[in-house]
């Protein structure tokens, strides 16, 4: 089985002190594979994980965002399979707040968009990492 590596980022996205989060599609027909995380995405050719961020976020809920830090606030890494080739994933979060929502349509890949306070986010939220991230963030 190949091995490859894939680096993304996106956005731990606060709204009026609520968490934005993404219900994304999974590949295939299956759509109960849909998970609920955090809009991010691909870095693309030469992009800084910072720009990327940036980028994926408004892709991904339609919302003009800007970092409130520099610097990733938190980072995830783990592995997938897809089409019988090892990924493994970096991704760099970075905080971020809303200054204009709603300002596009999300992209086709994502099926919900969800603007929760912690307790309803960490309920929502698939992924234990996902989950640990948002309890670093709110420092519970």
């Amino acid at each position: 089985m190949n091995s490859k590596v894939d680096f993304a980022a996106g956005g731990i996205v606060f709204y009026n002190n609520l968490i934005v989060i993404v219900k994304n599609k999974r590949h295939g027909e299956d759509s109960d594979n849909s998970f609920w995380g955090y809009p991010k995405g691909h870095l693309e050719d030469g992009e800084k994980p910072s720009d990327a961020a940036l980028r994926e976020v408004y892709e991904e809920t339609g919302f003009k965002v800007k970092l409130a830090n520099d610097t990733p606030i938190a980072e995830s890494r783990y592995e997938i399979t897809l089409e019988n080739e090892v990924i493994n994933k970096t991704v760099w979060f970075y905080e971020m707040e809303v200054i204009k929502a709603f300002d596009k349509e999300p992209d086709n890949e994502i099926d919900e968009l969800a603007v929760l306070g912690y307790e309803d986010a960490l309920k929502l939220l698939t992924f234990e990492e996902d989950k640990k991230i948002l309890k670093y963030v709110f420092n519970k």
